[in-house]
């Protein structure tokens, strides 16, 4: 029997390598994330899991995608992976997997753990954790996304939204390449970097940075707390844990920083 390797990162499921494949545990979401899957492969989208099928055991069977993923690492990451040409190629594999989408039969309807609530305005299907912590890096390059469990129907900006909160940052820290670590984010001093920065990813993924890019990203982040509150509230262990670890009350703090900030961020 092929012996199982436990698979570091995820906040939520148990999640383990068997060979060339990852065995994770299904929900009632995951007959459409499966559906979501192969019709990625059938549209030739090369950066996301395989769908292979369901074990013995109720796992879903997703093929391994090897390199270098950071996982609970984040936000103390290599320094390749807050370059430019990591935010340059996260917004050009978003942009990929959006547009593979466009056409998918559940892009309305399904049973999603996340979608967005006007349903019309379901454009794409959305990765809903598409941060760097869910990419994998080959040869310092970002080539496919990982952990589907949240995806479900939106507005392309409802995605960007987060990418971008957690990639370019537009939190509370900054990285610090020089000791490898973060920094608080004190305006005079970063505050020119990273709009350079969100406009370098909208340029990237080919699309206009929107007027409204402050209600999106407060948007996102709000409904980011309401999962986690319902989440635990209705009893999910994992959810639970999550808001006892403080989860929860860094991101309601998040929404109050970015909302003093985002000026800094957009003026000319």
């Amino acid at each position: 029997m092929t012996q199982e390797e436990v698979l570091t990162g995820g906040n939520v499921n148990h999640i383990v390598r068997m060979a060339n494949t990852v065995r994770r545990p299904t929900g009632y979401w995951s007959p459409y994330v499966h559906e979501l899957l192969l019709h990625l492969e059938q549209q030739g989208f090369e950066g996301a899991p395989r769908f292979l099928g369901i074990d013995d055991s109720d796992r879903e069977i997703l093929s391994f995608i090897s390199g270098e993923v950071p996982g609970n690492n984040y936000p103390d990451l290599e320094p390749y992976m807050w370059s430019d040409e990591t935010l340059v190629g996260l917004a050009r594999l978003q942009r990929r997997f959006h547009d593979a989408t466009e056409g998918f039969a559940f892009l309305r309807g399904g049973k999603w753990q996340l979608s967005y609530p006007d349903e019309g305005e379901h454009e794409v299907i959305c990765h809903n954790d598409a941060a760097l912590y869910n990419v994998v890096f080959q040869q310092e390059a970002p080539v496919a996304l990982i952990d589907f469990d949240m995806a479900g129907p939106g507005p392309r900006m409802w995605d960007i939204a987060y990418s971008l909160y957690t990639s370019v940052p537009l939190s509370s820290f900054v990285p610090d390449h020089c000791i490898g670590n973060t920094v608080v984010y004190q305006a005079d001093l970063h505050a020119v970097e990273r709009r350079r920065r969100i406009h370098l990813f909208f340029e990237a993924y080919g699309s206009p940075v929107p007027n409204d890019l402050r209600r999106w990203v407060i948007e996102r982040l709000t409904a980011l707390c309401h999962t986690l509150r319902t989440g635990a509230a209705d009893g999910n262990p994992a959810f639970q844990k999550m808001v006892e670890e403080g989860h929860l009350a860094h991101y309601e703090s998040e929404i109050q920083f970015v909302s003093d900030h985002f000026d800094d961020w957009i003026s000319d």
